[in-house]
């Protein structure tokens, strides 16, 4: 053989070797004293994990789970093992390496441990029949790809189990931005309760998180208003992919609201519950959380808002069409989101301080480009991994109304009526339990007052050019109960006056023609929400669930002792 052909030999056998090397990284996971072959699985053992939905995201704790599927099998022993996707080593093209699969650990010490010859790998430590185990799986690192969940289930000293669709899970990593991880929608929400949300906004955009082409003058930047809606499936205020209307492209170019929420407020009552608002924050309030409030129900269970961000061609902040109605049809508790900028379509400009460039034909509403080639760009050759939060989102329930299933809302046949929905009681003659006034959902004080309502009372030292009703009282201290004490905070509201009549007061019974619009000038120098810190006794029944503790795990290589804190929750419900 020639020399050119030895040396294609070699090198080809060096590559095998490699490969040969990487693919015995997986181990046998025969059981102990075993001397049979696995069989094919039939189908009546599992492995499933717990919380994805479309892919893992990075660095999140999941529940992986091996159970039995007919009610009655049983098994005695068990190993999950995690492994990574295989890729070219960037160095040595003709290497083949494996990527990081996360960390598993057990879950109950007693019964199971992590593996002494499989590494990311736990099994059982004792013989017990069982119906199904549970571990922890910390999904790795973002960048790390797909990871495959393996199982091996031993039924009895000479049937086990591996591999197999029933007893092996391959998750990628979900590589959308993490406001848009919604869950799935719920067609079919058969919740009978309705909820109030509260949904705040606090911005990160600074000169020390975003230092590239930052605004010279720190008293330029600030956000708009917080703007949206408690609505139905079918409507849509804004989503990727779709056209900017005439008062979305206002409020994403020049951060003015007013339009967008006047084509609210015309499909309230067709589609949308609660118009949500909240103040905007520029110099020196950059960073102060806003508040909002909203109402939902079975129909109008997703919400959506936007912030803008100014100054910017079209860009802005906020979540589409995020659901509330979970898969087991009870309300989500809690949520947090990182909130990464859009562009709205509408203007051309690269740069927060850009001139004006329509867009012609306009663009669909997509994701500010990264990675821009343009150096007038705030985000040239900016990996999506490198781009830091321009704020956070939280949601969170604040209420449950109870409502009987049986019970049906009346909805008007136009949209005349704010806030869809009017709720009676059994007897149908008195009306329940009226809805809390809240100041998002821009309605007017109709003539007939519902029963228990106070009445509006202007305050006496309010101005004449923007009279305010007084400030209602303060609501109940909410915060943890730590140590027999309540610390958090607590808010209370008041609503602008027009001809003596509160704007954006809540009554369902209000014709949304008729509405009446606040100057500006008085909304933005006379608040009407205001909040504070707060201590208060806890009460016998926050004492009892704040009494339960959570372990947080730090996650650490197999085989490693894990250590954990302990962390109060506010309810039993948030574990």
């Amino acid at each position: 053989m020639d020399p050119f052909g030895k040396l294609f030999l070699l090198t080809l056998l060096i590559l095998c070797l490699n490969i040969v090397c990487v693919y015995c990284f997986r181990c046998d996971r025969r059981p102990y004293g075993s001397t049979t072959q696995s069989s094919a699985s039939d189908g009546r053992f599992q492995l499933s994990v717990q919380g994805v939905e479309d892919g893992y995201i990075p660095e999140q704790l999941y529940t992986v789970q091996i159970s039995e599927t007919d009610g009655k099998s049983t098994f005695t022993g068990f190993m999950i093992s995690a492994e990574g996707d295989l890729k070219q080593d960037p160095a040595n093209p003709r290497r083949i390496i494996s990527l990081s699969p996360g960390q598993v650990r057990p879950q109950n010490s007693i019964t199971t441990k992590f593996s002494d010859r499989c590494l990311y790998s736990v099994e059982h430590t004792m013989l017990a029949p069982k119906s199904s185990v549970e571990i922890y799986w910390q999904a790795p690192s973002t960048n790390n790809g797909c990871v495959t969940l393996r199982a091996m289930v031993v039924e009895n000293e000479d049937v086990w189990y591996e591999d197999g669709s029933p007893l092996t899970q391959k998750i990628c990593e979900d590589l959308r931005q993490p406001d848009d991880i919604s869950p799935k929608f719920n067609y079919d929400c058969k919740i009978c309760n309705e909820a109030k949300y509260e949904v705040s906004f606090t911005g990160i955009w600074s000169r020390n998180t975003h230092p590239r082409l930052y605004p010279e003058n720190d008293w330029i930047p600030r956000y708009s208003d917080l703007v949206g809606a408690s609505h139905a499936v079918d409507y849509i205020l804004w989503s990727p992919g779709s056209m900017a209307t005439e008062g979305f492209k206002e409020l994403a170019e020049y951060a003015n609201s007013s339009k967008l929420e006047e084509e609210i407020r015309e499909k309230i009552g067709d589609g949308v519950r609660t118009l949500i608002k909240g103040k905007g924050h520029g110099y020196r309030k950059m960073n102060s959380p806003t508040y909002s409030f909203f109402r939902t129900d079975n129909k109008n269970h997703l919400f959506t808002v936007a912030i803008a961000i100014y100054p910017s061609p079209d860009w802005f902040l906020g979540v589409n069409r995020f659901e509330l109605c979970q898969e087991d049809d009870t309300w989500l508790q809690n949520r947090e989101l990182d909130l990464y900028p859009w562009d709205a379509g509408t203007d051309s400009g690269v740069s927060y301080e850009s001139v004006n460039i329509a867009t012609f034909p306009q663009d669909a509403i997509a994701r500010v480009q990264l990675s821009s080639y343009d150096k007038n760009s705030p985000f040239y050759e900016m990996d999506a991994k490198d781009l830091h939060p321009f704020g956070k989102l939280h949601i969170k329930l604040i209420r449950i109304y109870e409502r009987e299933c049986g019970e049906e809302t009346t909805e008007s046949s136009t949209a005349s009526t704010n806030d869809v929905t009017t709720e009676e009681n059994g007897d149908g003659n008195e009306p329940s339990e009226p809805e809390e006034p809240s100041r998002y959902s821009n309605s007017e004080l109709s003539t007939g007052r519902r029963g228990g309502e106070a009445p509006i009372v202007t305050d006496p030292e309010s101005s004449e050019d923007c009279p305010m009703s007084q400030w209602q009282e303060w609501n109940p201290c909410d915060g943890p109960c730590e140590n027999g004490k309540v610390v958090g905070y607590k808010w209370r509201e008041r609503y602008h006056l027009v001809d003596g009549i509160p704007v954006e007061k809540y009554d369902p019974n209000v014709d949304p023609s008729t509405l009446k619009e606040v100057p500006s000038f008085c909304k933005n120098h006379y608040e009407d929400f205001e909040r504070e810190d707060c201590e208060d006794d806890c009460t016998e029944e926050f004492e009892e669930e704040a009494n339960v503790e959570r372990r947080v795990m730090v996650p650490v290589a197999p085989g490693n002792k894990w250590s954990a804190t302990k962390r109060h929750l506010g309810s039993k419900e948030q574990l």
